[in-house]
């Protein structure tokens, strides 16, 4: 028997401003992953050089050839919006941002951030631990 690994993945957003977004996106390898890690680290930076933006835009090259398929309509005319490069670059700043981080967070296996952090609890009562005195074995 032989396992087949699934090649793309889902990402969804079930609230907020892209509450119904849904784009399926094809894996990359960790050799790739590796070369696009500068560029995910460099993209949205406060500052852009030229170098930046030639690495941005390589970036969202590289991201629009993964992309499978998307749920995306055209506002004005509701139309499917294609998926493809320039459709891609078409789209306003906050909308490619939100997708690249997801796909990065995805690709890389880092879950976002919990919106509130769980509470520690109290420390476990060290007292509640039985503390007798265990019977000696016995040889045989």
């Amino acid at each position: 028997m032989t396992y087949k690994r699934k090649k793309t993945f889902l990402l969804k957003w079930d609230d907020g401003e892209f509450e119904g977004l849904e784009v399926r996106v094809r894996s990359i390898s960790v050799r790739r992953f590796l070369q696009l890690g500068p560029l995910l680290e460099a993209s949205f930076s406060d500052g852009f050089s030229e170098k930046d933006i030639a690495e941005m835009e390589a970036l969202f090259r590289e991201f629009s050839q993964t992309l499978v398929s998307w749920n995306l309509a055209d506002e004005d005319t509701d139309e499917p919006v294609p998926c493809t490069f320039d459709a891609f670059m078409d789209q306003d700043i906050a909308f490619v941002k939100e997708i690249i981080s997801s796909w990065a967070e995805h690709i890389a296996g880092v879950a976002a951030p919990l919106e509130q952090p769980s509470p520690g609890g109290e420390p476990f009562p060290e007292e509640s631990l039985p503390m007798e005195t265990l019977s000696p074995s016995l040889a045989s």
